[in-house]
């Protein structure tokens, strides 16, 4: 069952926890990243070319995702805990 979060301080959280999030995946993405260049200049056999390969697709879907949720955060979850904290009388 659905429930609503009804605590101004709760969404707060939440937003918090999803920026979090956000910077921990563009963190953990950048040292993947670093990571994959080192190891391309001594690792040329074909399982690293798949690494690499489905690391590059990864590459390709975190940025987008990241802004999603960043826009979630801004556009819907912000908006709603101001209105709960005006309803609230916060």
């Amino acid at each position: 069952m659905a429930t609503m979060i009804s605590s101004p301080e709760a969404v707060r959280r939440l937003r918090n926890d999803l920026l979090d999030t956000v910077d921990g995946l563009k963190t953990q993405l950048k040292k993947t990243e670093n990571a994959m260049e080192t190891v391309a200049k001594e690792w040329k056999d074909s399982q690293f070319q798949k690494y690499n390969e489905e690391f590059t697709k990864d590459k390709e879907i975190i940025p987008p995702l990241c802004n999603d949720i960043e826009a979630f955060e801004d556009e819907v979850l912000r908006p709603f805990e101001e209105i709960q904290r005006e309803y609230l009388d916060l």
